[in-house]
C-alpha cells in the first residue's frame, strides 16, 4: 500500500508501532475500523494512512471529524504541512457557519471538521457528502458525552447516504468498544501499546505512591509547591488540572515564584516578548490580560474559558516548546489539543455539579492522566492524585487508578436531544413516516444497544405532536414533512425550542434594543447563563417590575414560571452595555465574567441575532429587518448605532472609532477627506496608514 510508505516518509518512521501494524494488518485500506488504545498511542498515524490511501488510490474524499475546533485546527495543520504540497492534496478547515451549505468544499480532498458542522452540513443537504470515501471519527467515545448524539446522527445519516462509507471511529481504551464496533460494521483493533509508559500514583506526607515503588519529594510550603519543585529540579514541566477556573488561576499565581526563579534569560526574551502580544490583545487590556502577560513573563500560566483564542493559542505554543513550565488548567484542556507534559498533577478528583460536590468520571480520569509523558524528551510520565488521609490514598488507587472506566451509553433519547434531530432528519428527508423513523433509528447507536425502540418511539411521537404544534412539521396518518419553516430551524441549527421563542418574541412586536436581547438571552443556545449577584437580585426584580415594557414576555406570568427570569434579564444588561460602549473592564467587573467567556457570549449572540434575522424574514416580519441587522453589527464591534460604519475599517474597534468620532471624523466620507498626518494624530501612524489603504482600495 503506497500510503504506508508515504507516511512513514513524512513523519520520518523507520517503521510503525505495534497499535499501527495491529490496524494495518486488520485491512485498514478497505474496512471499516474501530480503533481502541490509549492517548497517545499514535492513533492519528493510522487516519492518515487510511486517509492517503482513499485520496491517491480510490480517489475519494476525505472527512476528518472531532469534538473541538481547536483539535480540528491542529490535525488539519499538521495534516498540511507534511502532505498537501509534495502530494498536491487539497486540505481545508471548516469549523464555523452554521447556515452554510459549504459547496465550496466539495473541491477539497479532506475536510476537517467538528461533529457539529458536519451535522449542519447533513441538515443543508449538501451533494457531496454523499460522495465521501471515508470518514474518520475522532473521539469517537464521546458517544457517550453530550455530544453523542450529534455523533450518532451524523454517523448514521451518512452511512444511509453512502452504503459503502470506510469509517474510521478513534478510540480512548473504553470497556465497550466491541459494541461500537459490531454498530459501524467495522472491525476492532485493541491495543494497549503507549511509546512513553504512564505511572499513576497518589501523593501523602511527602510520598508519591505508584503501584509497585514509591518516592519522597522533598516538603515545601504545601503539596503543590512541593510537586512542581520536584518537576523543576528534573529539568521537566508539568499541568495541574483545578476544578474551576478561580482555582486555575490562584494556583498559576502560586506557582510563579517557583518557576521566575529558574528561567534563563533566552527563556525570559522570549516570555517578555510573548507577554506584550499577551498584553495587546484588546484595544484596551483587562485585569485578566495584565495577570495573564505577568505570569507569562515568569514561566506559567492559567488555561481555560476566560482567556482570550489569541492569548490560548500564544500560552500552548509556549508550553509545547518548554519556555512555560507548568499551566494550570481546568479539566477541559484534557480532551483539548496535543500538549502533553512530564507530570499531570490533580489535586481533587472532586467537581461541583449542581448538587454538592460529586468525584468525577475514571473515564475523565484517564484521560487527564493520558496527557503525563512526553514523546522524544521522556521515557515515562506521572499522572498524580492528591491525598489528604491514608485512606483517601487507598480509595484513588481503588477507584480511579484501578477501576473500571465506565461504557459509554447512548444519549440519543434525551428528549430535547431528540426533539433537535428529530426536526433535523425530517427536514433534510431521511425520515418521511413511521416506517422510515423505524428503519433511520434502528441504524443508530441507540438502536444497536438498546435492541428495543418502543421507549424511543414514546418520546418520538410525542415530540412530532409538540413540532406540529410549533409549526414546523406537517404530520398525517401516511406522511411526516417539514414545513418552510420547520426547514428553515433545522438549517439554522437551531433548538425547535429555542425557534418557538424567537418567533413568539418577533410576533410581539418588540421596540427596543433590550427586548431583542433578552430574547436572544432566553433560547437554550445561550446556556449556561450568568449568576445573579445575591446583592443585585432584589434591585433587578424591581427594575423588571416597574419597566416590564422593557421584555418581549409577560413578566407577571414569567416570573412564576421561569426560574431563569433574573439570570436571562441579567446577561441581558451584559449584552446592552457592550453594545452601549461601556468599557470592557467594568462589564468584567460588573459581571464577574471573564474576556473569554464574554467573547464567547458576544459570538453566540451574533449568531443567535442573526437566526432571528432569518426568521423575521421567512414569517414576513418586515419591522425586524433593520433592528435585527443593526443590533447584530452592533454586538460585532460593541459600539452605538453611529460607529457602525466606522468599525467596517479593519483595525477600526470600539476605542479607535469613538476616538475618531470624538475628534470629527465621523463617517467615511470624513476619512477619506481627512489628511494622514491628521488621522495619524487621533489613531498611531500604522493604523492611520492602513485606515487611507483600505479607503484607497475601496476606489
Amino acid at each position: 500500500m503506497e500510503s504506508l510508505e508515504l507516511v512513514k516518509k513524512h513523519n520520518a518512521f523507520e517503521s510503525f508501532n505495534p497499535m499501527q501494524e495491529k490496524a494495518v494488518a486488520a485491512g485498514l485500506a478497505d474496512n471499516s475500523i474501530v480503533v481502541s488504545s490509549p492517548t497517545a498511542s499514535g492513533k492519528t498515524v493510522v487516519a492518515e494512512i487510511a486517509a492517503l490511501n482513499c485520496i491517491l488510490q480510490k480517489r475519494r474524499k476525505v472527512v476528518y471529524t472531532c469534538p473541538l475546533r481547536a483539535l480540528a485546527s491542529e490535525h488539519y495543520n499538521d495534516f498540511r504541512e507534511k502532505y498537501s504540497k509534495e502530494l498536491s492534496i487539497k486540505a481545508v478547515l471548516s469549523t464555523g457557519d452554521f447556515d452554510s451549505s459549504g459547496k465550496y468544499l466539495s473541491s477539497n480532498d479532506v475536510i476537517f471538521t467538528t461533529f457539529e458542522k458536519l451535522n449542519s452540513l447533513l441538515n443543508h443537504r449538501a451533494e457531496w457528502l454523499s460522495s465521501i470515501g471515508l470518514l474518520v471519527v475522532d473521539e469517537i467515545h464521546n458517544l457517550g458525552s453530550d455530544r453523542g448524539p450529534t455523533i450518532e446522527m451524523v454517523l448514521t445519516k451518512l452511512r444511509f447516504l453512502n452504503k459503502n462509507l470506510q469509517v474510521l471511529g478513534l478510540s480512548a481504551t473504553i470497556p465497550n468498544s466491541k459494541e461500537i464496533s459490531k454498530w459501524l460494521g467495522a472491525k476492532l483493533v485493541e491495543s494497549d501499546y503507549r511509546p512513553i509508559e504512564l505511572r499513576e500514583g497518589v501523593f501523602l506526607d511527602g510520598e508519591l505512591f505508584f503501584e509497585k515503588d514509591a518516592t519522597s519529594i522533598v516538603q515545601h510550603q504545601d503539596e503543590l509547591s512541593s510537586i512542581a519543585l520536584d518537576t523543576l529540579s528534573r529539568g521537566k514541566q508539568a499541568l495541574f488540572f483545578l476544578n474551576t477556573r478561580k482555582r486555575s488561576e490562584a494556583t498559576a499565581k502560586k506557582l510563579a515564584s517557583l518557576t521566575s526563579e529558574r528561567l534563563s534569560q533566552q527563556e525570559k526574551n522570549v516570555l517578555e516578548n510573548a507577554s506584550e502580544k499577551i498584553l495587546s490583545a484588546l484595544e484596551i487590556p483587562t485585569e485578566q490580560c495584565r495577570t495573564l502577560a505577568s505570569l507569562v513573563k515568569q514561566g506559567v500560566c492559567f488555561h481555560n474559558a476566560g482567556l482570550l483564542e489569541k492569548q490560548r493559542r500564544l500560552v500552548e505554543g509556549l508550553f509545547k516548546k518548554s519556555y512555560l513550565k507548568f499551566i494550570c488548567s481546568t479539566p477541559t484542556l484534557s480532551a483539548g489539543i496535543n500538549m502533553p507534559a512530564f507530570r499531570v498533577v490533580m489535586p481533587s478528583p472532586y467537581r461541583y455539579s449542581g448538587f454538592g460536590m460529586e468525584r468525577i468520571p475514571v473515564s475523565e480520569w484517564k484521560q487527564v492522566a493520558g496527557r503525563a509523558g512526553r514523546p522524544k524528551y521522556d521515557s515515562s510520565g506521572e499522572a498524580i492524585l492528591i491525598a489528604k488521609t491514608e485512606f483517601e490514598k487507598d480509595d484513588y488507587f481503588d477507584y480511579f487508578i484501578n477501576g473500571e472506566i465506565e461504557n459509554v451509553e447512548s444519549r440519543l433519547a434525551s428528549e430535547s436531544q431528540l426533539r433537535f434531530h428529530m426536526l433535523s432528519i425530517i427536514a433534510s428527508d431521511f425520515v418521511f413516516d413511521l416506517e422510515s423513523a423505524e428503519k433511520f433509528f434502528s441504524g443508530t447507536f441507540y438502536g444497536s444497544q438498546s435492541g428495543n425502540l418502543s421507549e424511543l418511539f414514546e418520546k418520538i411521537t410525542k415530540i412530532i405532536s409538540g413540532l406540529e404544534e410549533m409549526g414546523f412539521v406537517k404530520a398525517s396518518e401516511k406522511r411526516i414533512d417539514a414545513t418552510p419553516l420547520g426547514k428553515r430551524v433545522a438549517e439554522l441549527y437551531l433548538d425547535p425550542v429555542s425557534a418557538h421563542r424567537l418567533i413568539g418574541s418577533l410576533r410581539r412586536n418588540m421596540h427596543n434594543d433590550l427586548a431583542y436581547l433578552f430574547s436572544i438571552a432566553s433560547t437554550n443556545e445561550f446556556y449556561p447563563l450568568l449568576s445573579v449577584p445575591k446583592a443585585m437580585q432584589a434591585e433587578l426584580w424591581e427594575r423588571v417590575m416597574q419597566h416590564p415594557e422593557e421584555l418581549p414576555v409577560d413578566v407577571n406570568k414569567e416570573m412564576f414560571y421561569d426560574d431563569g427570569l433574573l439570570s436571562k434579564y441579567w446577561i441581558s444588561l451584559l449584552l446592552k452595555e457592550w453594545i452601549d460602549e461601556v468599557r470592557e473592564q467594568a462589564i468584567v467587573d460588573s459581571f464577574n465574567v471573564q474576556p473569554g467567556i464574554l467573547r464567547a457570549k458576544l459570538k453566540n449572540a451574533d449568531w443567535l441575532a442573526y437566526a432571528a434575522l432569518e426568521l423575521a424574514k421567512i414569517l414576513g416580519l418586515e419591522s425586524h429587518f433593520i433592528p435585527l441587522t443593526k443590533i447584530r453589527k452592533r454586538l460585532q464591534h460593541g459600539v452605538k448605532e453611529e460607529l457602525v460604519p466606522l468599525c467596517e475599517l479593519r483595525g477600526i474597534g470600539r476605542v479607535r472609532s469613538r476616538a475618531l468620532f470624538k475628534a470629527g471624523v465621523k463617517t467615511i466620507a470624513d476619512l477619506k477627506k481627512i489628511d494622514v498626518k491628521d488621522l495619524e494624530k487621533i489613531l498611531s501612524p500604522a493604523v492611520a496608514v492602513s485606515v487611507k489603504k483600505q479607503l484607497s482600495a475601496r476606489k
